[in-house]
Order: structure tokens, then C-alpha cells, then sequence
């Protein structure tokens, strides 16, 4: 793992970032494309926030932002989206009205039974062949390596 450097040469097709980058970007368009085909005009950023909003409805655009990895005005162009499209609603935080509460539409909820399975079935793609010992040891290794850059 440690010849993405040949002196002071990168070899990308050997450098972590780049083919983490490039896993996240055909990621990112499988997933596009699989909720276009059942006719889903969900992103994979709004898929996020979503998944967030369905473990635990009404959050602070902080805490979405937090969890989802995002920055915050990130996050609220992908609040502003949802909000267009009838998935979630944002109200005054009672405690600090400086805070919006998002919280999920009934449409936003419903979608949860839509999604789930295309989700499901584009991570089988993505494990497609690899052993279970592997996923765990790769889910391990990606939080170390998370957590060494925090």
C-alpha cells in the first residue's frame, strides 16, 4: 500500500484518496441512476439525509450536517431541495429560535419502503464477492483512518 509514491511521483492508480474518491463517485452515480429507474428524483445526498431523518425525526440543520458529514450551508441547499419537493418541513427550534427543526413529511417517511430496497440491492452489488472477514476488516481500517485525519 505504500508505493503511491515512486520518489516524488504520485502513481494515483495506486494512491488511497483517488480510488476512494473514485469508489464514492460510482457510488454516487449508481445510486443516482437506480432511484431515477423507479422513477425517485432522490439524490444520494438527499438519500443521506433521509436515512438520518428516518433514525431520528427532528434535527437541527447542525446536527444533519454533523451526521451526515456535510457543511452547513451544504446542507441546506440539500433542505432547500427536499423542502421543494414535499419531503421535509423546517420550523422554529422553541429553545433558540436562531435553529430550524427539519422533520420529515409524510411523503418523506413513505419513502423509506421505496428506497430501502434499491439501496439493498446496490449494496449487494458493491459486496458482490467479498468475503464477509474482508468487509469488516476494510469498515475497520476506514475508521482508523477517519479518525487519524480528525
Amino acid at each position: 500500500m505504500r508505493d503511491q509514491f515512486d520518489g516524488d511521483q504520485v502513481v494515483l492508480e495506486n494512491a488511497l484518496p483517488f480510488l476512494l474518491h473514485g469508489l464514492y463517485q460510482r457510488i454516487r452515480g449508481v445510486t443516482y441512476r437506480a432511484f431515477n429507474e423507479h422513477e425517485l428524483e432522490i439524490t444520494p445526498e438527499q438519500w443521506i439525509v433521509l436515512v438520518r431523518l428516518w433514525q431520528r425525526d427532528a434535527r437541527t440543520v447542525s446536527e444533519l450536517s454533523e451526521s451526515t458529514l456535510r457543511d452547513k450551508p451544504t446542507m441546506s441547499r440539500i433542505l432547500d431541495s427536499m423542502e421543494k419537493s414535499g419531503l421535509v418541513t423546517r420550523s422554529l427550534a422553541r429553545k433558540d429560535a436562531r435553529s430550524r427543526i427539519i422533520e420529515l413529511t409524510r411523503e418523506g417517511k413513505a419513502l423509506r419502503k421505496k428506497l430501502v430496497p434499491i439501496a439493498k440491492s446496490i449494496v449487494q452489488r458493491l459486496e458482490d464477492g467479498v468475503p464477509e472477514e474482508e468487509l469488516l476488516i476494510t469498515r475497520r481500517v476506514l475508521r482508523r483512518m477517519f479518525e487519524n485525519l480528525a
